[in-house]
């Protein structure tokens, strides 16, 4: 989770460049046209070397929850293209909670650590982007719908993906993760016929961020996403993954020389601990408590 997190950690970066050129639906287009095949290469060669083949899971549900990750990331991409990057991280990592509260309805409520470390985590999200509070900052309604329901969306995704990952029928997670992209490509050439033929970027920020966005943001990113919800849970999962608003604050400052302020290294500091509490092992809580997360973990 902590590499998916990495990867995903660039998206804001690339997806703001790229956007400065493309609107949304091409985006959400080019994405994932260069990310399926990079993927199945990676797959066919590693089949080739003795891994498991490309079948080797039962591939319609991995497709359909890319149908779902791909309207994911429409969302994603049109919130991001009407709303402040700032205020856009801070809404959009509302979802952890919004895992929790999924899992609970689920009937796998979260024990009491998971909520603490959602608490402790929102804030310190909060925190790493002092800017929301000076306002909305040219945030318009639509986007600020957009985002919310990116978070939600994003959160049944978590929850829906979990089901796959784990149990006797999971099979591998980086094959898995290959299957949903190609259903993410299948949501966005559908999405896409509305304004055909797409543009492509056509300076050189855009074109290596389109295919940052791609290998990186979205490859990598899933890859690592399949292999960790498998191993810790969705909700576990989600709070390592809100580690991205903290790496982000890391290429702000290495890639774009920005510098930090105290508050935000305050906020980083508040994500990391509400990381490493969600972890917790269970020879640590109460009886009680031991079984809840003994349920929820690997």
């Amino acid at each position: 989770m902590l590499i998916s997190a990495s990867a995903y950690s660039m998206f804001t970066i690339f997806g703001k460049t790229v956007l400065k050129e493309l609107d949304a639906v091409d985006v959400l287009l080019w994405r994932f046209f260069i990310a399926v095949p990079a993927a199945w290469i990676f797959i066919v060669i590693r089949h080739r070397r003795g891994g498991p083949s490309p079948f080797s899971v039962a591939w319609k549900p991995r497709f359909a929850a890319g149908l779902v990750f791909g309207s994911v990331s429409w969302l994603g991409f049109a919130a991001l293209d009407r709303m402040p990057g700032a205020l856009y991280i801070v809404i959009i990592y509302t979802y952890p909670a919004m895992v929790a509260v999924g899992a609970s309805l689920l009937g796998r409520p979260a024990s009491k650590h998971v909520w603490i470390a959602v608490a402790i985590t929102l804030v310190g999200i909060a925190l790493t982007v002092p800017e929301v509070l000076d306002g909305a900052g040219g945030a318009t309604i639509l986007g600020l719908v957009l985002t919310l329901g990116n978070a939600v969306m994003y959160a049944a995704y978590m929850i829906f993906s979990e089901r796959l990952v784990r149990g006797d029928q999971a099979g591998d997670g980086l094959v898995a993760s290959a299957w949903s992209l190609t259903g993410s490509l299948a949501f966005a050439a559908v999405i896409a016929v509305i304004k055909w033929p797409p543009d492509f970027p056509n300076t050189f920020n855009g074109i290596g961020s389109i295919f940052g966005l791609a290998l990186i943001s979205t490859v990598i990113a899933s890859m690592g996403f399949f292999l960790g919800v498998r191993h810790l849970g969705p909700a576990s999962a989600a709070l390592v993954a809100t580690t991205e608003p903290v790496l982000t604050l890391i290429w702000v400052v290495v890639i774009l020389g920005d510098s930090l302020k105290a508050i935000q290294l305050l906020g980083a500091a508040l994500v990391i601990v509400g990381v490493v509490w969600s972890q917790r092992t269970p020879s640590e809580f109460t009886d009680g408590d031991a079984a809840d997360v003994h349920s929820t973990s690997a």
